[in-house]
């Protein structure tokens, strides 16, 4: 990946509340980061520092939001109609909680990108086995497959 710098910033207690960002708050949904494209930054949730695992999987999924937004439309369509692929053929599981959860909602356009950015952490972060990945081994080929055919080239994010 090419592109200009993205800071990292680490909160404590992040919850998503109406739309924002808040840390230490009673208010909203937990969750272990959020990225700001425009902004070109990250934020962490401080628990993740130590937690190895989770935290590498957290920041490529990340990273590749900024990815996701620079792709393209022919990439993305065909990330998609693998996605559909996967659909009509009753494929179970996934290989994050962010796109299992959208996944399960029926929210098709977020589980996309979701899924998009917890398959590059599965493969990219260096997690061997982890709980969340539930996929099955035929359709991981296929996205494993498909990243590779898509990334032969560094892209700009």
């Amino acid at each position: 990946m090419t592109g200009a710098c993205v800071s990292v910033a680490v909160k404590r207690r992040l919850t998503a509340h109406r739309g924002k960002l808040l840390s230490g708050s009673d208010h909203g949904t937990p969750v272990h980061a959020a990225s700001f494209i425009r902004e070109r930054r990250i934020v962490l949730e401080s628990e993740l520092l130590g937690r190895t695992q989770k935290l590498r999987l957290i920041v490529v999924h990340e990273i590749f939001h900024f990815v996701w937004a620079r792709l393209g439309n022919a990439a993305r369509q065909s990330f998609t109609a693998l996605l559909e692929k996967e659909w009509r053929l009753n494929a179970r599981g996934e290989l994050g909680e962010s796109s299992e959860f959208r996944k399960k909602l029926h929210l098709w356009k977020e589980y996309v990108c979701e899924s998009f950015c917890d398959t590059a952490a599965w493969m990219y972060a260096g997690v061997d086995r982890h709980r969340e990945f539930t996929l099955g081994l035929r359709w991981r080929n296929q996205r494993k497959l498909w990243f590779e055919s898509c990334f032969r080239r560094p892209h700009k994010c």
